[in-house]
């Protein structure tokens, strides 16, 4: 084995273990909005803390071994800057909206009513934030694959970042939150 060989599987992995946070994202997502009671809201939230162990390892593994790849194969495509840039972008998208949202979300969940909750919960950020990443995913994989050229690559990035968020404004919990502004929630 040569370090060539190894570094494409550290990326082909992390690739792997981007995808797999992205699922489990979602599926927090959808617990989160589906809660009824302060308990089945905080699971979704503090497990959400816990993404950050395969998120970071997995954006790493991606970037330096995608930037070691295209060095060591002298691939100068304008795809290669294009994906770094959106595998960039979706860090700094998950740290500014999701992060802060969350973190908004786990703090007053100690503090405040079920009922306050709701609209931290429902929030369509958390949603536009997580299908703009889950998109753009899918369409770093397929610049990686077909390796166009720049003008179908950005299309590619855009059309998967919009068919992200519409996915992801699809996801919909019980309808607690208008329960809620109308009195029918169940109690703590």
């Amino acid at each position: 084995m040569n370090t060539y060989s190894l570094i494409l599987f550290i990326h082909v992995i992390s690739a792997m273990a981007l995808f797999i946070a992205i699922a489990l994202e979602g599926s927090l997502l959808v617990r989160l909005r589906s809660a009824r009671n302060r308990k089945e809201l905080e699971f979704p939230v503090n497990a959400s803390r816990r993404l950050g162990r395969i998120y970071g390892p997995a954006f790493l593994g991606i970037l330096g071994g995608g930037i070691y790849l295209a060095d060591k194969l002298r691939i100068r495509a304008a795809w290669v800057p294009l994906a770094v840039c959106a595998t960039l972008l979706m860090a700094i998208v998950a740290g500014l909206m999701t992060g802060r949202g969350m973190s908004r979300l786990r703090k007053a969940t100690g503090s405040q009513p079920f009922e306050s909750l709701l609209p931290l919960a429902m929030s369509k950020t958390l949603l536009i934030s997580y299908g703009f990443r889950a998109g753009l995913a899918v369409g770093i994989v397929f610049l990686m694959t077909a390796m166009p050229s720049p003008v179908v690559s950005l299309v590619a990035l855009g059309a998967g970042s919009v068919a992200g968020i519409l996915v992801a404004l699809g996801l919909r919990g019980s309808g607690n939150y208008n329960n809620a502004r109308n009195g029918v929630t169940q109690s703590d």
